[in-house]
């Protein structure tokens, strides 16, 4: 459909990130907008400036549409959508993610005309396009697990070397000396607040921005126009199809950070790797395994010591890689930098206590994530190992069963509790996490996960590990629609301390 036709559009979900960019352009090409939303916002409140008529509902039952276009967010409930599809079958409609790519490919191929290339630029779509990157090389991490590790070693051993880097991942934001918080259980920011970041990175000189990049944020274009300069895959396992509904779409929406890369740095233990050769791997590619890391003898040697868990050595092996492919450090500054690594918040962060126990926080929340540090805490815990975790209300159902196998498997004792419910019923995900454990009867349920916690600590005693998984460094847990201020760290701390 050519602009230039485009007389009316209307969009759901108005004020979303997605949204609010692309009612911009449309506004800016003297497109009349109309929109739907449930509340008001400044994002919808500035739209109504610039001309927008936004009603605050969501749209009845055949209720007509009388535009020539219709942009919708995949995030709506799938109730609305079908709801708006059925009673207007013949009405042209885009998911938002989609026309974001359809007109940046065409901004790309300069197939826009002068109006609406004035039009792309101040909606501020992609303004990544306006960045020199030769002044600042952008890097992106994604994968299953290990993302922030990865995102954050690199990160490090930049700074550790003189360099001006900044990040951007689940746990926060990283610009000059300034930390950001980026959001409740946000891995990639909107774009709306993704480029305000990037933005604030250009201003204040940074030479590298280093991002943790979703399956979610890949899927809906939230980083289009970056053109990285180096794209890591750390790995692909079963997660997140509640929303991807297959892994061979989840694997091509991981796949798309490489297309926008220079160089690529892949796992290639991974059991992705054959599928990701065969579609879209870059020929500028490094490749890493366990046992050929592509780096020298001596980096290997500071990684192994410094970390004693295998699925970090293969971060640690990724992160370098990639520090290799946009500078030139020598090998003794990049292990000064791995030996002074301090971790990251909620990733094996150790509680110090006073009952004599180890007592462990991560953000495990995958079967794979589970398994390997389960796996590591086992043979190094004289007593036993008991494992507190649970499984996230409205997503993916499907790893239930293995995450509780897994757990019942590996640990002495398994406390299943609340992990972000939202509008499930936990007898509802305690079912689904016990129906594979084959008779085990070496677990517990306990709705509230503050006493989850205690359980476990309490009944621990010395030379035993408690690990606590699921929520790592996030700082609230949902329940319904309702975000509450929440803490393993803090709250693992005061159990054990009182």
């Amino acid at each position: 459909m050519k602009h230039s036709d485009i007389k009316s559009v209307t969009m759901l979900g108005i004020g979303g990130a997605g949204s609010f960019f692309l009612a911009k352009y449309f506004l800016f090409l003297g497109i009349d907008v109309h929109g739907f939303d449930i509340k008001e916002t400044d994002k919808t409140i500035e739209l109504e400036k610039f001309g927008a008529k936004i009603q605050y509902r969501n749209p009845e039952k055949e209720e007509k549409i009388n535009s020539d276009l219709l942009i919708y967010s995949a995030d709506l409930p799938i109730s609305i959508q079908e709801k708006v599809f059925t009673s207007n079958p013949y009405l042209k409609k885009y998911e938002v993610g989609a026309f974001y790519h359809l007109l940046i490919n065409e901004f790309e191929r300069k197939r826009l005309n002068k109006k609406e290339i004035d039009a792309f630029v101040k909606s501020e779509i992609a303004p990544l396009f306006n960045i020199d990157s030769k002044k600042m090389r952008y890097l992106a991490v994604t994968g299953t697990d290990g993302k922030t590790t990865t995102c954050t070693m690199i990160y490090h051993i930049l700074k550790s070397s003189g360099f001006k880097p900044a990040l951007i991942t689940t746990v926060a934001a990283y610009i000059g000396d300034v930390q950001i918080d980026t959001g409740l259980h946000t891995t990639t920011p909107s774009p709306f607040a993704l480029q305000h970041m990037l933005r604030k990175i250009k201003d204040r000189g940074s030479e590298f921005a280093v991002l943790e990049v979703s399956s979610h944020g890949l899927d809906q274009y939230r980083v289009l126009g970056s053109n990285f300069h180096t794209g890591v895959l750390t790995n692909i396992t079963n997660e997140h199809l509640d929303y991807h509904k297959t892994y061979d779409n989840y694997l091509n929406a991981k796949s798309k950070l490489l297309t926008f890369s220079r160089f690529a740095v892949v796992n290639a233990d991974d059991k992705s790797f054959k599928k990701i050769t065969k579609k879209i791997l870059p020929g500028n590619t490094k490749l890493f395994s366990y046992s050929d890391s592509g780096l020298t003898p001596q980096i290997n040697r500071v990684i192994k010591k410094r970390f004693s868990e295998p699925y970090n050595q293969m971060n640690a092996y990724a992160a370098v890689l990639a520090v290799k492919t946009i500078s030139n450090l020598k090998d003794k500054d990049i292990t000064e930098a791995i030996k002074t690594f301090p971790g990251v918040p909620g990733r094996m962060q150790e509680i110090k206590n006073k009952k004599g126990i180890k007592l462990i926080v991560d953000f495990a929340h995958t079967p794979n994530g589970l398994e390997n540090v389960l796996q590591v805490l086992k043979r190094n815990t004289k007593g036993k190992l008991i494992v507190v975790f649970g499984c996230a209300g409205e997503r993916d159902y499907k790893k239930r069963p293995e995450m509780g196998k897994i757990a019942t498997k590996i640990a002495d004792l398994s406390v299943f509790t609340a992990e972000d419910p939202r509008h499930e019923q936990l007898i509802d995900i305690f079912k689904q996490m016990k129906s594979k454990l084959d008779n085990r009867k070496n677990y517990i349920e306990i709705e509230d996960r503050k006493e989850a916690i205690a359980y476990a600590i309490n009944h621990a005693k010395k030379g035993d590990t408690v690990v606590v998984c699921g929520k790592g460094p996030e700082k609230s847990i949902a329940f319904g629609d309702t975000e509450i201020p929440w803490s393993d760290i803090e709250i693992s701390r005061k159990i054990a301390n009182e």
